[in-house]
């Protein structure tokens, strides 16, 4: 029988009987499972999508037909076809095997597909490509129901379906769920088609697909069928499929999100592992939330479909009817928020950073044009774990610095997370920006939470000094007061200064620190392009500051995944690399 370590390539799938495939995907569902139980990983999506992925290598000729995933963190199977069965030990360990597809691994993987709804577009354009060169191979998009809703998806369904010739099929693995359970409109149509039925199929034939379905997805006879079928259409056609999320594997069945994404947990019964570590940013800011929605009731809370990540779910729960999770609508949620802002409410909207990039023109010129009093939280900005490229936050400073009205402050430390939160919510006038690293939470000074107003309104100064002043950026506190505490034992009169509020600077209190000093160096997690070291440069320049500057962050690059602690080591943002980087340019 065929075990995923013996697969070099897809070759090896094109020559199986059905019945060999089906026991094939048997084979593969353990591995899975015993795999991710050590490592972690995306294992709910990826178990929905073990036959769906056999199916299409045996069917197609990947590289020549191309394999578009929205998302790839479900291409595990994928990965495992294209000859990686080796590689998943390295899973979530630094310089391994990417959680997602991405093109440095393979010629089979595509595009980077870390970011849902792009799949459709992407493949589109591939597949004109292909006949304006008089290519006769097939593009196809794997799509699920969550994605299918987004506004970009709906946008190029709209182009493709409109499209002759372009030997596109897209494949719809719809499971019910985005990252939480399905919302809205078309994900209680699709509700209405099962496997087996006679109704007729009305959106999807209304706008010219030739629709295929719908199809048990964990039946590898008729998926396979489907898409051959599928593949012989003079339209674009549409296989819908209907799969479940974390498909075998009985522990999903009784969690909220079948399993998204889990660190590595108990095979036997699908509990996390402990992990080592005080309790995430998140539950601090949820908890205040909470608190302050049982005092006021105007106020709201709004995530797109990434509960999990937020702590919010207690929230939920309690306050059903002030609480809306829209799916991965990123841009809809931002502009969500305003239309409650304009019916008198306070809403709260939160976002892992990287997907709020996606809201950008929202909130340019619905939030801040309009100036409106919307608390947004922002999760995971820095590093972002080993998650694609793509995940990390190390963008959002650069890019909300530039925006008028907006307010943005970064904790050092959960107590100053809980006194941002709550002020925020308490005194919210115009649009405010709480952001939050990722990791187990600091808790370095509680007596933040009785600082008087005027004095948390300016940077802390935690320790003086004459010669040298670090000023500190949110999680590059703890590494910034080590680098502090060297200096001063070697015997460089060294200054600290937790920044606190990025936009607008303490701009008084940091030209009067600066003119004390003859260095100043600035620490921050995020592309120095833009960041605050730049505007603090740009502040001693303006004011004609006789200090010299070093701005230490990230260089303008995609960085790789990686652990906290291992990617500020490889970034010299750690308390030796800042040492080290100091010693480099004042020897």
């Amino acid at each position: 029988m065929l075990d995923p370590h013996d697969v070099k390539g897809p070759e090896a799938l094109r020559s199986l009987s059905i019945p060999e495939l089906e026991a094939f995907a048997g084979r593969v569902r353990e591995f899975l499972i015993d795999t991710t139980a050590r490592t972690g990983g995306h294992i709910g999506a990826n178990l929905g999508t073990v036959e769906l992925s056999l199916a299409l290598h045996h069917v197609f000729d990947s590289p020549r037909d191309k394999i578009i995933w929205d998302t790839g963190h479900q291409g595990y199977t994928h990965k495992i076809v294209t000859g990686r069965a080796a590689a998943f030990s390295t899973l979530d360990t630094y310089g391994g095997m990417n959680r997602f597809v991405t093109r440095t691994e393979s010629e089979h993987d595509v595009i980077e597909a870390s970011h849902a709804g792009t799949s459709i577009s992407i493949a589109l354009g591939i597949a004109l490509a292909n006949r304006l060169a008089h290519a006769p191979h097939h593009t196809i998009a794997v799509i699920g129901d969550g994605s299918l809703a987004e506004g970009l998806a709906l946008e190029a369904l709209n182009h493709a379906a409109v499209e002759r010739d372009t030997n596109l099929i897209l494949v719809l693995n719809d499971n019910g769920y985005a990252i939480s359970p399905g919302f809205g409109a078309l994900h209680e149509y699709l509700r209405t088609l099962e496997p087996g039925e006679t109704r007729p199929e009305l959106l999807f034939s209304s706008l010219g697909l030739d629709y295929h379905g719908p199809v048990d997805g964990h039946d590898v006879g008729q998926v396979v069928g489907a898409l051959r079928g599928a593949r012989g259409s003079d339209r674009v056609a549409l296989v819908h499929l209907k799969t479940r999320k974390g498909e075998g594997y009985a522990p999903a069945d009784a969690h909220p999100l079948r399993m998204h994404f889990s660190f590595p947990y108990d095979r036997e019964t699908g509990a996390a592992r402990p992990r080592a570590g005080a309790p995430p940013y998140p539950e601090t800011a949820a908890r205040v939330i909470g608190e302050e929605m049982a005092r006021d009731e105007r106020i709201v809370a709004i995530t797109p479909s990434t509960l999990y990540a937020t702590g919010l779910q207690p929230i939920f729960e309690k306050f059903p009817e002030r609480c809306f999770d829209p799916g991965m609508m990123e841009q809809h949620a931002m502009s969500l928020t305003v239309g409650l802002a304009t019916g008198g409410y306070k809403p709260v909207v939160f976002y892992q950073s990287t997907f709020m990039q996606r809201a950008f023109d929202q909130l340019i010129h619905d939030v801040c044009f309009m100036d409106l009093p919307i608390l947004i939280l922002t999760v995971r900005t820095g590093f972002a774990g080993y998650d694609n490229p793509t995940h990390h936050g190390i963008y959002e400073t650069g890019y909300t610095r530039p925006l008028p009205n907006l307010r943005t402050m970064y904790p050092k430390d959960v107590h100053e997370l809980e006194r941002m939160v709550r002020d925020g919510l308490v005194s919210l006038a115009h649009p405010t920006l709480v952001a939050m690293p990722y990791g187990p939470g600091d808790a370095f000074d509680a007596s933040v939470l009785e600082e008087p107003a005027e004095s948390f309104a300016r940077a802390e100064l935690v320790e003086e000094g004459a010669e040298l002043l670090l000023i500190a950026v949110g999680p590059r506190f703890a590494a910034a007061r080590e680098a502090c505490s060297r200096l001063r034992t070697a015997g460089t009169s060294a200054g600290l200064v937790n920044l606190r509020h990025l936009k607008p600077l303490p701009e008084a209190q940091l030209v009067d620190l600066m003119r004390r000093y003859r260095r100043v160096v600035t620490v921050e997690e995020a592309v120095l392009d833009g960041g605050v070291g730049s505007a603090i440069a740009a502040l001693a320049m303006d004011h004609e500051l006789d200090c010299r500057l070093l701005r230490i962050g990230l260089p303008c690059a995609f960085v790789e995944p990686g652990s906290n602690e291992e990617l500020a080591r490889a970034y010299r943002l750690d308390a030796d690399g800042i040492l080290a980087r100091i010693q480099e340019r004042w020897s």
